[in-house]
């Protein structure tokens, strides 16, 4: 894989216009061979530190079936904090330049996280909006995807109903329990389209966008940098802003200027109360009492 085009200053009239109607977008070639390598090479460094772990903590997730002989993360959490290449990747000025199409010139990060889906049953992410855990004033929110290796159907790759953050408010509740998912048997699966990666590309999906992904039943893994960006009048409808807070919140900016002026556009808002904050994406997701992907496993 070799990117030689010359990077791109924003989305096309219609890259843009397809985000807004279909709640995402898939940019090819942005990112360089040697951008990729690095960040394929600061991975497995992880992956190498996993071997002499037994359980999880508070950097590396690791997935059913680890050991030291074949080590199995699911999640890297916060990596733009454990490593300078993520941080670099999180602001590298290509990505912001696509950021900018579609949230606005002013932008904080929001977060990081990689997801890795083992060889030969990888666990699958139940479908969900990233709006369900994290309502803000308003959804100008979105999620940029980096594969590290090819992103394919076989290995477990995004899919997403077209359309879905135009709609209501996802229930990600089982009764008053938050599960951090929608009910299985709420929408229709066989609409979803996937999105598949080559190295290089980039993904960029809609904060209220209906998503999941599949278990990895492939021979090959499946790694995916997920960086999350907000426009800078985007506030956390959950936060407890206190003096303190005030530094590392506007040391969130990568670009443009903070504001003390959320602004609001009317998107529908159902809060992730009560939440046991313990819990990660994976634990919270597991109280489900069905699968979306029952039997493949």
């Amino acid at each position: 894989m070799t990117n030689t085009t010359a990077p791109r200053a924003s989305l096309t009239v219609e890259e843009t216009e397809f985000y807004r109607t279909n709640g995402y977008v898939i940019v090819r070639g942005v990112l360089s061979s040697e951008e990729i390598s690095e960040l394929q090479a600061v991975t497995d460094e992880f992956m190498e530190r996993s071997r002499s772990m037994t359980e999880s903590d508070n950097v590396i997730e690791l997935d059913q079936g680890h050991s030291a002989d074949s080590p199995r993360i699911r999640r890297i959490k916060s990596p733009h904090k454990h490593h300078d290449a993520y941080a670099r990747s999180l602001s590298n000025p290509k990505i912001l330049d696509l950021v900018q199409s579609l949230i606005g010139p002013n932008i904080r990060w929001h977060h990081t996280k990689l997801n890795a889906k083992a060889p030969e049953g990888g666990r699958q992410v139940e479908w969900h909006t990233d709006w369900g855990y994290y309502p803000h004033t308003n959804a100008d929110l979105l999620e940029v995807g980096i594969g590290l290796d090819p992103i394919t159907i076989e290995n477990g790759c995004l899919h997403i109903l077209a359309g879905s953050h135009l709609g209501p408010v996802w229930d990600h509740y089982e009764g008053d329990r938050f599960v951090g998912a929608v009910a299985p048997g709420s929408f229709d699966m066989d609409a979803a389209v996937p999105v598949e990666l080559e190295l290089g590309d980039i993904s960029m999906h809609h904060v209220r966008v209906l998503h999941g992904s599949a278990p990895n039943l492939s021979t090959n893994t499946r790694r995916l940098l997920l960086q999350g960006y907000a426009a800078a009048d985007a506030w956390p409808l959950m936060a407890h802003h206190q003096p303190d807070d005030w530094p590392p919140w506007d040391e969130r900016m990568l670009r443009g200027e903070p504001t003390r002026d959320p602004r609001l556009d009317g998107s529908p808002v159902r809060i992730p109360l009560p939440v046991q904050r313990a819990l990660g994406l994976f634990d919270t997701q597991a109280q489900m009492a069905q699968s979306h992907y029952e039997g493949e496993t």
